[in-house]
């Protein structure tokens, strides 16, 4: 009975810090600039304007001309609350498509523990919940790709399974809006999609018309993005010595992957919590030894795949590294192909009737002790989220910005000077005004507000 408590043990140290900041989160930079193009242009023509003159990205564009900060700043918080309360969600939804036969508690187990390991390993929890802009590219496009895997789930390898139409439809529209989030998300999914066909094929030597289809959904919204004017327009703003050179872009993406794969190894728990798995994994059905390493080997390459190619095409399109919040989608995907991993090497281990230890009251309270030590010990995204929420620091951001806000909207000048933040908690800043009003960032909050210039005081313009 106390193993059913584990769970939301994790959930209250690991995701409950992340939900309550959601209360202080806030708009900045592109945000401001999209909300004003809605009010000025309107959905339609921004979209249009978006994909033709910008970039291909049509999905997340979409939603963020119906930014929530449209309807008010407390809308904004509670998008904000949506994408972390989501994440938990459909992770469990997926786990439970993929691992029917488990107990409930292992299920919550299982996907609290994934979440965990997600935010623990972020590169910027800020550009992946509490940014508008970013989040919609690329945790929106997380959700969609669990959402995906639950409405599938284990059934979609049997060759008996005939999902209902309105399964299948859905789960297409939701491949073409998440190709349609972000490049990283369109690559990512195409490459999973894939190797889910051919997972099927090599098992059942025939294709499967529903994964066929969600196939040919991930082409065409992939295709939409690849042939997009804007996107082609967007590629123009980047010139260095690597981009559009393959020996050059192949070596950095690959230096670049060893060191991010080596960071995560290092710093997130995992070693501790696939022992977790390990112990609590549920009983199956017995599968061939060869099978076993057949899945091992697709995980494997699916992870250096993953991996490689998000940074490939950073390093090819650009010349450097893609951003963190696109390393946020490459750690979503790579936690994924480890659990594929897992899969196949416990049930390896079971095939040489190798005796794995269960988790009993002692182990289960070692392996939280363990975990606890490490949280407080290392440097996490974790521990960086309560430290700003109990030290008060979130709360001082938000406050300073609902004053500056407040006077933005009250004051009849049109050419607004604004104090500089001086709280910047770092799991929900990500950058502030700058003395220049010609600045993007400026320009864009002047335009929400309807002024003609917003910018911050600098010491020799404060009386």
């Amino acid at each position: 009975m106390w193993q059913a408590f584990l769970p939301w043990l994790a959930a209250a140290v690991g995701v409950l810090p992340f939900l309550l900041l959601s209360a202080y989160s806030y708009p900045s930079a592109d945000d401001w600039h999209l909300a004003a193009d809605t009010m000025e242009k309107g959905f339609l023509q921004s979209n249009v304007d978006y994909y033709t003159r910008t970039t291909g990205r049509f999905f997340s564009s979409a939603f963020l001309f119906m930014n929530p900060m449209l309807l008010s700043f407390g809308a904004f918080k509670c998008y904000s609350l949506s994408l972390v309360a989501g994440l938990v969600l459909c992770t469990r939804w997926a786990v439970g498509a993929w691992f029917p036969a488990a107990s409930n508690t292992w299920k919550w187990t299982a996907a609290l523990t994934l979440v965990v390991a997600f935010l623990w390993g972020m590169a910027a929890p800020v550009q992946g919940f509490y940014w508008g802009t970013g989040s919609a590219g690329y945790t929106q496009s997380a959700l969609f790709t669990l959402a995906i895997a639950g409405l599938f789930g284990r059934r979609s390898l049997n060759p008996a399974w005939r999902p209902h139409p309105a399964v299948l439809v859905l789960a297409s529209l939701l491949a073409v809006a998440t190709t349609g989030c972000t490049e990283v998300a369109m690559a990512l999914l195409l490459l999973h999609v894939a190797a889910w066909n051919a997972v099927y094929f090599w098992i059942n030597r025939r294709i499967s018309r529903p994964l066929a289809i969600l196939l040919l959904a991930t082409i065409l919204g992939a295709v939409m993005v690849v042939l997009s004017p804007g996107n082609a327009l967007r590629s123009e703003y980047y010139s260095n010595g690597v981009k559009h050179v393959l020996p050059a872009a192949v070596a950095l993406a690959v230096k670049l992957g060893i060191k991010q794969v080596l960071l995560w190894l290092v710093f997130v728990p995992f070693a501790l919590l696939s022992f977790v798995a390990v112990v609590a994994w549920p009983e199956h059905a017995p599968v061939s030894r060869q099978r076993c390493w057949e899945l091992i080997a697709a995980a494997l390459v699916l992870m250096a795949c993953t991996v490689f190619g998000a940074y490939f095409l950073g390093t090819w399109s650009m010349g450097h590294c893609i951003p963190m919040r696109g390393v946020n989608l490459v750690l979503f995907f790579f936690i994924i192909d480890w659990l594929a991993l897992l899969a196949g090497l416990i049930a390896l281990l079971r095939t040489a009737a190798v005796e794995l230890p269960r988790p009993g009251l002692f182990l289960s309270f070692g392996l939280v002790c363990i975990l606890l030590v490490s949280f407080a010990s290392s440097p996490n995204n974790v521990k960086t989220a309560w430290r700003d929420l109990l030290s008060g620091d979130a709360a001082r951001y938000s406050a300073e910005l609902t004053k500056r806000h407040e006077l933005l909207r009250s004051t009849r000048e049109q050419d607004v000077l604004v104090p500089p933040l001086k709280s910047r908690p770092k799991t929900l800043f990500f950058n502030d005004l700058t003395p220049d009003p010609l600045n993007w960032r400026n320009t864009g909050c002047a335009r929400f507000f309807r002024k003609r210039s917003v910018a911050i005081t600098t010491s020799s313009s404060q009386p």
